[in-house]
């Protein structure tokens, strides 16, 4: 059991743990037949549409 000192020294932790790659909350406007394709693949909808720009960098940098 931790001393009162070292109970008053402890950080509370509130939510997720840090991602070792942040994410940004951004509001942006798709087409509907893109949203719909990608929300038809089930949950992790939002994270394979970010695998995809991210795919689409890889191969269109200059």
């Amino acid at each position: 059991m931790p001393s009162d000192e070292q109970f008053d020294q402890m950080k509370p932790r509130r939510g997720r743990p840090k991602l070792a790659v942040c994410k940004e909350l951004v509001s942006v406007r798709y087409d509907t037949e893109i949203l719909d394709a990608f929300r038809a693949t089930g949950d992790g909808w939002q994270t394979r549409m970010n695998d995809a720009l991210r795919d689409w960098l890889r191969t269109h940098r200059p």
